[in-house]
């Protein structure tokens, strides 16, 4: 995995986050403006970013057959398409703010459909690479409860909830475990102090 890989399964969530929270100061909603064009950029960085991390979710997976790779190739297909729609709204909204256009309102991109499924496409390859013991199931779990947290705060207590974003740290927190792989486990017998390789020179 190189780094930019590494690197997206931390600042993919946390950009997203970001611009969650770049939108809450008094004035965010003033189309191009400053702050409502900082907190777009960095949602369009995270979701750009979310997009390096599903193909490292796949490199991950390696070789697989048989039904789970449908499910697999099914969840990254999902993924990269919704992450691109999203990718393109922003975009959009982006151009037509800095000409003064009226645009959609912000939770209308990151709560939007793309975004529901791109979560839903990422819980799905979480839980997939987690029984490909790929990852832990920790992991899988805890990108699957902020991804439950983060529509509680959707559609039970407002758009403006600090629930909402408690559900996107959660996914952030998940990330970071499935960008670990099953490195939190004990090492394999091989490797280290107890190695058989200490017995060469018998």
């Amino acid at each position: 995995m190189n780094r930019l890989t590494q690197l997206s399964f931390t600042a993919a969530p946390a950009a997203l986050l970001g611009g969650w929270l770049l939108m809450r100061p008094t004035g965010a909603d003033v189309v191009g403006g400053p702050w409502w064009t900082a907190a777009h950029v960095a949602c369009l960085a995270g979701f750009l970013m979310f997009g390096v991390m599903t193909l490292g979710l796949r490199g991950m997976a390696g070789p697989v057959t048989g039904g789970r790779r449908v499910a697999l190739e099914g969840a990254v297909g999902a993924a990269l398409l919704s992450m691109a729609a999203a990718v393109v709204r922003l975009m959009i909204d982006l151009y037509q703010g800095f000409g003064g256009e009226q645009v959609r309102e912000f939770e209308a991109i990151v709560y939007g459909t793309e975004a529901q499924v791109f979560f839903g496409a990422l819980v799905a390859l979480a839980v997939i690479l987690a029984a490909l013991r790929r990852v832990t199931i920790v992991s899988a779990a805890v990108t699957t409860l902020g991804m439950v947290v983060l529509a509680v705060g959707m559609y039970q207590t407002g758009k403006e909830s600090a629930l909402a974003a408690v559900g996107m740290a959660l996914i952030w927190l998940g990330t970071l475990l499935l960008g670990r792989g099953m490195s939190a486990q004990a090492p394999r017998l091989g490797s280290g102090a107890g190695s058989p390789k200490v017995t060469a020179g018998r």
